[in-house]
C-alpha cells in the first residue's frame, strides 16, 4: 500500500526518454538533457516502515508519530550503496523491490537532501537500476549544490579567446521576474543587465552583470538559487558592472532593475 501521494501516476517520460539517449550515445547534449529532466522528476523510492500505515476515519492512510522509515539500498560492484528509485510503477513492479516493499514518491530535490545528508553513506542515486540503470554520483550532487548554494559561476575568460555578447532570443521572464523581486530588497544594488555570452569552445550563458556597491558575494550568493530554476539549463554568470566584461554588457543594453529612485 503506498503511504504518499497514493494514487496519483508516476510515469517520467522525457526523463526516461533522456536515459535511452545517453545508454546509445553519451556526449554533452545528451547528458544535458538528462539532468534537466532529472531535477523536474517525481520517483517512487522503496523503503520499509517499523510500524504498518494506518488509515483515519476518512481513509486516508498517513504516517503515524515515531514511525521510522528505512529507505532501501543496493550495493554496487565497487561495494558502494546507492539508493535505487523509479521513474514509474512498472519498472518497480519488475524489480526485486514489488513484494515486501512499501513505496514514496519523492521529488529529485529530496533524493538529493537523502544523499547529501547522508555523510557520504549513500554513494548515489540509481534510477530504475535493473533497466535504463542510471547513476548520479553523490560526489556530483555536493559539487552541483555547493555551487548552487554559494552562486559563484566564475567566467574566466581565456587569454586571446573571443567573447561575443547578444540579447537572449527568448527572454527568460520569470527568471528576470525572480531577480528584480530579490533585488528590490538590496539597497546596495543599482541597476541589473542581462546578455548572452558566446566563447569559443564553451556553452552559452546568460551573463548577468550588477552595479553593486561594496561586497558583492552575498548578493550573488542569494540571487542565483532563485534564478536558475528558472534559466532553462542554461548556465547562468554573474558579474559586477565595473570590471571589463561587465562594462561591456552595461555599454550594449539597458538594465532590467534599476533601484527605486534612479529611474530618472
Amino acid at each position: 500500500m503506498d503511504v504518499k501521494d497514493i494514487g496519483k501516476k508516476i510515469e517520467n517520460v522525457e526523463l526516461v526518454e533522456a536515459m535511452h539517449a545517453v545508454r546509445e550515445n553519451e556526449n554533452k547534449d545528451t547528458l544535458k538533457q538528462l539532468f534537466e529532466s532529472v531535477v523536474h522528476a517525481v520517483f517512487i523510492v522503496p523503503a520499509k516502515f517499523d510500524q504498518e500505515p494506518k488509515p483515519d476515519e476518512n481513509g486516508k492512510v498517513t504516517f503515524q508519530d515515531g514511525v521510522k522509515i528505512n529507505f532501501s539500498l543496493l550495493t554496487n560492484e565497487q561495494g558502494d550503496k546507492v539508493l535505487p528509485c523509479f521513474t514509474d510503477y512498472e519498472s518497480m513492479a519488475s524489480s526485486q523491490f514489488n513484494d515486501g516493499f512499501q513505496r514514496i514518491i519523492l521529488p529529485y530535490k529530496q533524493l538529493e537532501d537523502l544523499v547529501f545528508n547522508s555523510n557520504g553513506n549513500i554513494s548515489g542515486i540509481a534510477m530504475n537500476p535493473f533497466t535504463e540503470n542510471c547513476f548520479i554520483s553523490g560526489e556530483f550532487i555536493r559539487q552541483y549544490r555547493e555551487r548552487s548554494r554559494t552562486g559563484l559561476v566564475q567566467s574566466k575568460i581565456k587569454p586571446g579567446a573571443t567573447v561575443k555578447l547578444r540579447t537572449p532570443k527568448y527572454q527568460p521572464i520569470q527568471m528576470l521576474d525572480a531577480a528584480r523581486e530579490y533585488l528590490a530588497d538590496k539597497e546596495n544594488v543599482d541597476r541589473a543587465y542581462i546578455q548572452m555570452m558566446e566563447e569559443q569552445g564553451q556553452e552559452d550563458k546568460y551573463l548577468v552583470a550588477l552595479e553593486v556597491n561594496g561586497d558583492e558575494k552575498p548578493v550573488f550568493a542569494g540571487l542565483i538559487p532563485l534564478m536558475k530554476p528558472h534559466s532553462f539549463g542554461i548556465e547562468v554568470a554573474l558579474v559586477r558592472a565595473d570590471n571589463m566584461l561587465g562594462k561591456k554588457v552595461t555599454e550594449v543594453t539597458e538594465p532590467f532593475y534599476v533601484r527605486a529612485g534612479l529611474e530618472n
